[in-house]
């Protein structure tokens, strides 16, 4: 919960002093998760953080070449299945970022729409990712 608040509490400060850091692209490179989603008024703020490869759960991945992909860690068990499990695709294609206006766009092989994102970094290691009310079907 202190995390939140403090996450929160930043993230209104770097709005209301209009200072937000800006990092370059080569901070994007890695692996990134969901860390946790601030819903206020009319948006809805998606921080993603830093992770292993070990992540479990959905993870972002973007790569030097421009390419990214979502992957999924299932944290399957050790054994057999029944092999009727369903399994959730992996999702890629390429992105953009424009560094003045702080924005990534992807565009995926796997699906049809071009997606935009705004986005507002609090360190090297996690950002938010701003959504409008009525954009909310996608992290």
């Amino acid at each position: 919960m202190r995390n939140s608040i403090f996450l929160l509490t930043l993230f209104f400060a770097q709005i209301c002093f209009g200072q937000e850091k800006q990092l370059s692209e080569s901070y994007l490179i890695g692996r990134w998760t969901v860390d946790q989603t601030i819903k206020e008024g009319d948006f809805e703020i998606t921080v993603y953080r830093r992770c292993t490869t070990s992540q479990i759960g959905r993870v972002l991945r973007f790569l030097t070449t421009g390419e990214y992909r979502i992957s999924f860690n299932l944290a399957r068990k050790i054994g057999r299945s029944c092999g009727n499990e369903v399994r959730p695709g992996v999702v890629n294609g390429y992105y953009r970022f424009n560094y003045k206006e702080q924005t990534v766009t992807f565009e995926s092989y796997n699906t049809d729409p071009i997606i935009n994102w705004d986005l507002m970094w609090f360190n090297e290691n996690s950002f938010g990712v701003k959504k409008a009310k009525d954009n909310f079907n996608y992290n």
